[in-house]
C-alpha cells in the first residue's frame, strides 16, 4: 500500500471513501479517528494498492483534492 493523499478534514474523507467505494478500489484511511484528527491536528493518510495509485491520483485530481 502506498500513500496518495492526506487530510485532517472528515468531510474530505467521507467524499473520497464514497467515490473509491463506487469505483471498487480498495483503500485504507490510516489514522482517520475523528477525535484524534480534531484534537491532535493529525492527518488521515489514504493508502491504496500500488497498482491503483495512479488511478486514485487521477480521481483525486478530478475531484480537485490534488
Amino acid at each position: 500500500m502506498v500513500e496518495v493523499f492526506s487530510t485532517y478534514n472528515p468531510g474530505d474523507i467521507a467524499v473520497i471513501k464514497s467515490v473509491l467505494d463506487a469505483e471498487d478500489i480498495p483503500y485504507v484511511f490510516a489514522g482517520e479517528n475523528v477525535n484524534l484528527l480534531l484534537a491532535a491536528g493529525s492527518y488521515a493518510r489514504l493508502l491504496v494498492p500500488e497498482d491503483q495509485a495512479a488511478r486514485v491520483r487521477d480521481i483525486l485530481q478530478e475531484l480537485e483534492f490534488l
